[in-house]
């Protein structure tokens, strides 16, 4: 009886679990805020707004891989905090090129392609959102390595709360997809000031190193961009392959249907899971440099994440379409029905996307980029099968269901494997 007082003692103790505690706090406000909304949400928006917003989402978040090469994780790697703002600046001056690059990219789409989507106008400010998504990433890795967890908690509840409320406020007032796209810039705007500030605490490890310093950095950390960066952007491409299909197959409706089930069956869920992701990549690696292994902290986080995420899982699978339909209304039970066919997928996904940051600190960015475009092909193959030989939007989801559960086991494997013994 000693020993199990002392062992729970021990865990009520533990620097991990106090991190995730705090974070995982955040994260369930931040989640039950929308959870709460949906029922308004559902009301005053249909599935085809939801669908103009993931028109825009979709790219919006691939280039935001690109915003900082990747440099982000060298500041978690570094074992000195000067080199650490060092690298945040290779990532700040990564994304303002970009954003650069960017702005030139809708210019010359915006007559073949950008002006004829639902959610055109609004993509003259992706070249600010991209430009932005590399402050934030900086932000957020530095007040991870200076353990800040209780503001990165702040800074998720702001932002949600600003984007819902400014959703039903303006929903109200008949804005439809607009309105869902003015809440997500200013929900974004609340994570660009709160990742500002971060910037500006940590200011005396952030002066200006020199171009030498900066290519000496670059030398350090050139597997991020090399092969980190390929890796991110084609799971990117992977997540948003659905998103680019059904905006082929002119099914806006069903694109918005499938947006918000991806977004509410994974939120239960993956708001533990976000929170370990921050705790563990950091603790993970230090142990890791320490004895050359991390496999125990590893079962210890997939026993947690799939202890959080099996009970949301089989409620969606077996009472999705009833559950969207009453919570959401009416016109949302093929949502339901889609939440259905993902609810597995979603678990293993939950489960495996934080243990795959070993691949980080274990130096096996090569391993990772060889993993993600098999998953890569994997997965254009299971959406060009799904398209041609279903030819509907329902035989897409299934594809990518299908096809991601499939990755995501792969990449448990091999986690595993390079995490020591």
């Amino acid at each position: 009886m000693k020993a199990l007082v002392a062992q729970l003692r021990t865990i009520a103790q533990s620097a991990f679990l106090r991190s995730v505690a705090t974070l995982s706090g955040g994260n369930a406000i931040a989640m039950v805020i929308p959870i709460l909304a949906a029922p308004v949400l559902g009301r005053l928006y249909v599935p085809a707004d939801y669908g103009a917003i993931a028109q825009y989402v979709a790219p919006m978040t691939i280039l935001a891989t690109l915003s900082c090469l990747q440099f982000q994780h060298a500041i978690i790697a570094e074992r000195f905090d000067r080199g650490a703002g060092q690298v945040a600046w290779l990532g700040l001056l990564s994304a303002l090129i970009l954003g650069v690059l960017t702005a030139i990219g809708v210019t010359l789409l915006w007559e073949p392609v950008i002006s004829a989507l639902t959610a055109g106008p609004w993509f003259l400010l992706l070249p600010l959102n991209v430009a932005t998504a590399g402050l934030v990433a900086t932000g957020q890795f530095l007040a991870n390595r200076y353990r800040m967890y209780r503001w990165i908690a702040v800074c998720q509840v702001t932002s949600v709360l600003m984007a819902v409320a400014t959703s039903i406020t303006l929903g109200s007032f008949g804005w439809h997809a607009d309105g869902l796209l003015a809440a997500h810039f200013l929900g974004q705007a609340v994570l660009i000031g709160g990742n500002g500030w971060v910037l500006w605490r940590q200011r005396d490890t952030l002066a200006w190193p020199g171009l030498p310093r900066l290519r000496v950095m670059i030398r350090r950390h050139w597997k991020f961009p090399a092969f980190t960066l390929p890796s991110s952007f084609a799971e990117q491409v992977n997540m948003q392959m659905p998103v680019f299909a059904l905006t082929g197959l002119g099914s806006t409706t069903t694109l918005g249907a499938f947006t918000r089930a991806r977004q509410l069956v994974s939120m239960p869920a993956t708001v533990v899971g976000q929170s370990v992701a921050q705790v563990f990549r950091r603790e993970a690696s230090e142990l890791y440099r320490e004895t050359g292994s991390c496999r125990s902290l590893m079962l210890r986080t997939a026993g947690w994440l799939f202890a959080a995420g099996i009970g949301p899982c089989l409620l969606f699978m077996v009472f999705a379409p009833w559950l969207f339909t009453v919570y959401l209304g009416p016109a949302w039970r093929e949502a339901g029905e889609i939440a259905r066919i993902l609810a597995p997928m979603l678990l293993l996904r939950v489960v495996a996307s934080p243990l795959t940051t070993v691949f980080f600190f274990t130096g096996n960015q090569v391993l990772d980029l060889k993993l993600m475009l098999s998953s890569a092909a994997l997965m254009a193959l299971a959406i060009s099968l799904g398209w041609f030989f279903g030819g509907t939007a329902l035989a897409v989801v299934w594809a990518f269901a299908l096809g991601y559960g499939a990755i995501y086991m792969m990449y448990l494997i091999a986690s595993f494997t390079v995490a020591g013994s």
